[in-house]
């Protein structure tokens, strides 16, 4: 087995799934790829499926409690390794796979094998129509873009979203797997941080590319106050765990011009307040204060799908 394939779901049926319809129509074109492939389903909805059945063998894996991707991918981390599959290739519910993709990451895995310095090959993915991975990381947390011929290794210090992301399972243990703390949102951040910090590289495949649609690009529609208010807690934490004192001071001042721009640009006037309130609390309230509150929080994991609210990361 070359590949494990991680898909996330939550609170979604199998059949509406684009990934799962994706995957399907891919597998029936090419059969041949299921020989290298093993495909896990881990759900983290609050009622686990009865019997769940697709036209392709896989595993199924319901979470009890919401361990976020940080849950799913760490399992696959320590499933890939026991049956000895070197990458993973990590989708989320939503991400529509197009033809010759599998086939192509496939080939990144066996033609990047003997390379350990690789740990993850990423794809360019648009979403709203633009690029959102892979993408540069700059001084205080700026976010820059990779050229789009760019193809090859990639030594800058950048991420890429986890879906459609091949990460070598190796490199991945290496880093301690995924971050409980960062269970769902930054959880890509942290991942490529450590990543970087390992001096382990990317590896842009130029040559492919995805359209997603992320619910979080759109504040009118499919962001809902209370899963914008898990994001802006774990943006938060990244910065007082991981940037340095002066990026905090840049951060806290890009919350007050966010807040500003939400209050200006969305319907709903409550992003703007969430974002004022953590602004006034990174000004009057101690870190460490802070940061234990955060991690109270971690426990309260019921948080809305962003696909799925009922009523881009931020920047």
């Amino acid at each position: 087995m070359q590949v494990l394939i991680v898909l996330v779901r939550y609170k979604i049926a199998l059949e509406q799934s684009q990934t799962i319809r994706s995957l399907s129509d891919t597998f029936e074109r090419e059969p041949e790829l299921l020989k290298s492939v093993r495909l896990l389903i881990w759900d983290n909805s609050p009622v686990a499926l009865e019997n769940p059945q697709l036209p392709f063998v896989f595993e199924y894996r319901h979470s009890e409690k919401n361990a976020g991707v940080s849950g799913a991918y760490n399992y696959a981390m320590a499933l890939g390794e026991s049956i000895g599959c070197p990458w993973m290739l990590l989708l989320d519910q939503d991400t529509i796979v197009p033809d010759g993709f599998i086939a192509r990451m496939l080939k990144y895995s066996r033609d990047l094998q003997e390379d350990e310095r690789i740990a993850t090959v990423v794809p360019f993915i648009w979403s709203h129509n633009v690029i959102v991975s892979p993408r540069r990381l700059g001084r205080f947390s700026t976010v820059h873009d990779i050229p789009r011929t760019f193809h090859g290794v990639c030594d800058w210090n950048a991420y890429g979203i986890n879906s459609a992301t091949l990460m070598r399972i190796s490199a991945l243990k290496e880093i301690g797997g995924y971050s409980e703390q960062f269970w769902l949102d930054l959880s890509d951040i942290y991942v490529f941080y450590m990543f970087h910090r390992a001096k382990k590289l990317m590896y842009v495949a130029g040559d492919l590319e995805l359209r997603h649609s992320i619910g979080s690009m759109d504040y009118n529609t499919s962001m809902s106050p209370a899963r914008y208010q898990n994001f802006l807690a774990a943006e938060n934490a990244y910065m007082q765990l991981y940037r340095s004192r002066l990026e905090n001071a840049y951060q806290t001042f890009r919350l007050l011009i966010r807040s500003w721009r939400q209050y200006k640009r969305y319907t709903d006037k409550e992003f703007s307040r969430i974002t004022l309130r953590s602004f006034w609390q990174r000004l009057f309230c101690s870190r460490s204060s802070r940061m234990q509150k955060w991690r109270a929080e971690l426990h309260s994991r019921d948080i809305p799908s962003i696909s799925h609210a009922a009523t881009k990361k931020p920047g």
